[in-house]
């Protein structure tokens, strides 16, 4: 049984050694240049792009970081960015979708004002005063009237939502039916039988 014991109290040794050696966490450095690996191949590049396509994460991604706030200020505020935008908001459809998609809030805005019994009251009074009567009926006398509706109907043709409409109609009359050698037969067919009469 002894002989047994010194048999075997080596190997105990080295399966213990090697339990251990399996079970102690790899050093940061070893965990880092696995992940660098992992997320280099196909599949983690796979599994970080569906990961990014989930909403939820994205949802939880918070672009508050100076860095960010930073870069979007540097984007927004240069030259090349204030001539995008000054080109962008000069484009027809641009403005008309931006005029579109503000109109609700607008309306709400208008609304919630209208009902506002302060809102109101200050428009009585300011409306109400002896100057702003005045001033009304000194407005509706003169010929700077006449100008203002002028005016009013500059800022209206020149609305971003008409302009949007205008081309398109200008481009529907464009895409008139060009005469052909038939058909302008036929208009002088019908301009002669009529001229007869």
């Amino acid at each position: 049984m002894r002989k047994l014991a010194l048999y075997l109290l080596p190997v105990l040794f080295v399966l213990s050694a090697c339990s251990n050696a399996q079970n102690a966490a790899p050093s940061y450095d070893e965990t880092k240049k696995m992940m660098t690996d992992a997320i280099q191949t196909e599949e983690g590049k796979k599994a970080i792009r569906q990961l990014l396509s989930e909403e939820e994460f994205r949802k939880q991604l918070v672009l508050e970081q100076p860095e960010v706030a930073s870069a979007i200020e540097t984007t927004l505020l240069s030259k090349e960015g204030k001539d995008f935008w000054k080109e962008t908001f000069d484009d027809p459809k641009f403005q008309k979708t931006i005029a579109t998609s503000m109109k609700d809030q607008q309306k709400e805005i208008m609304k919630a004002l209208m009902n506002d019994p302060s809102f109101q009251k200050e428009l009585e009074e300011f409306f109400g005063t002896p100057d702003m009567q005045k001033q009304l009926e000194n407005i509706l006398h003169s010929g700077s009237l006449k100008k203002e509706f002028e005016k009013a109907i500059q800022e209206t043709i020149s609305s971003p939502l008409l302009q949007a409409k205008w081309q398109e109609l200008i481009l529907q009359a464009g895409e008139v039916k060009p005469v052909g050698k038939d058909d302008k037969k036929k208009e002088d067919d019908k301009a002669e039988s009529g001229g007869g009469k």
